[in-house]
């Protein structure tokens, strides 16, 4: 079979803090595209000049695992990678800027949800001594805390949950000694956890939601936190979603929320239920990871889970969805639609 005539370039970067991208997935991922496209090339990125250089080949495409690099101008700023390449007319897959900050910036993004009207826990931000007894703070225990950015579980673990004031301090404390930042604290949400992978149809809009469960072992305290060491330590379990009602209630929302965010392509949205089992939405990863055969890549497992697809055929599924934007390929006859069509017929785990 003969090979796309088309030049992808796979970005990524040596500094862990810059890249949704591991050395692994990154091999994966050019292997595949190897096998389908006549040119792929790999471009480390970290920082604006890596990005004139990235610019500087003029890829038909560039698959992005970068989110953000300093800039050199003000190394206290931001340059996003997906603004930087729309300026220069350089297509890549994943979502446009003001998506991809809101993913960056958890209490953002659970406003605009909040203010759409779906389901996301009651917050606030808060410093270490900015509130000075259980009296002043704006919620009511038990409290769930964590850093405002970041993924991967960062900040979070058994002291994320406060049920009283002390540990409330101390937890914002811990984080604003680790990270310098300031917490976000949501009302606690005790029921189960989802991840749901979506992929975009770009020729109608049309999404495809693949939702997973999530378990971990309780802890001590009786809480089952998805958190930095058992995503590090792989110890949660990855299962179907099959009860008719709860599926549906967290696909929805799933969707609901991705639109609501300005998120195209693909991404993966997480949810959890409260204690009257109403899904919940906690926040997106619009560039997830995208390892093969790794049940830490709640993506990849999603659509393996749910349709079956082998990791060849999400792969090439992303780079064509990524192409049809610049009008590089036409997704409407394309193996992505039909893909995607294929997956939205009825099936036992249809959504």
């Amino acid at each position: 079979m003969a090979k796309i005539n088309k030049y992808i370039e796979i970005v990524r970067s040596t500094t862990p803090s810059l890249s949704s991208m591991g050395q692994k997935s990154c091999g994966m991922i050019k292997a595949v595209l190897e096998q389908q496209y006549q040119k792929v090339g790999v471009t480390f990125v970290s920082d604006t000049n890596d990005l004139d250089r990235l610019v500087n080949k003029q890829p038909d495409l560039v698959f992005l695992g970068v989110k953000n690099v300093p800039s050199e101008q003000d190394p206290e700023s931001l340059v996003w990678v997906s603004d930087y390449l729309d300026k220069r007319g350089i297509n890549y897959t994943g979502s446009t800027q003001s998506a991809i900050m809101l993913d960056f910036d958890k209490p953002a993004a659970k406003q605009i949800v909040r203010s759409s009207g779906l389901h996301s826990a009651a917050y606030f931000t808060a410093q270490p001594g900015q509130y000075t007894g259980s009296h002043d703070l704006p919620l009511n225990f038990p409290l769930f805390i964590k850093p405002p950015n970041g993924g991967g579980g960062k900040g979070i673990g058994a002291d994320s949950v406060a049920r009283n004031f002390v540990s409330y301090q101390q937890k914002v404390q811990s984080i604003y000694d680790k990270y310098g930042t300031e917490s976000l604290v949501e009302t606690y949400l005790p029921g189960r956890e989802f991840s749901v992978a979506i992929i975009e149809n770009d020729s109608n809009k049309e999404l495809l939601a693949m939702p997973i469960e999530l378990i971990t072992e309780q802890n001590s305290s009786g809480d089952r936190i998805l958190g930095q060491k058992v995503k590090s330590d792989d110890t949660e379990h990855v299962i179907a979603v099959t009860e008719g009602h709860i599926r549906q209630t967290v696909v929805q929302l799933a969707k609901d929320v991705f639109e609501v965010l300005g998120a195209r392509d693909y991404g993966r949205i997480d949810i959890r239920l409260n204690e009257n089992n109403e899904p919940h939405f906690l926040e997106a990863n619009l560039i997830p990871g995208l390892a093969q055969h790794d049940f830490t890549s709640y993506f990849t497992s999603a659509c393996i889970i749910n349709k079956s697809m082998n990791y060849e055929v999400i792969i090439g599924l992303l780079a064509e969805i990524g192409l049809s934007h610049g009008g590089l390929y036409d997704a409407t006859s394309s193996g992505s639609a039909m893909l995607i069509k294929k997956s939205l017929e009825p099936s036992l785990l249809t959504t």
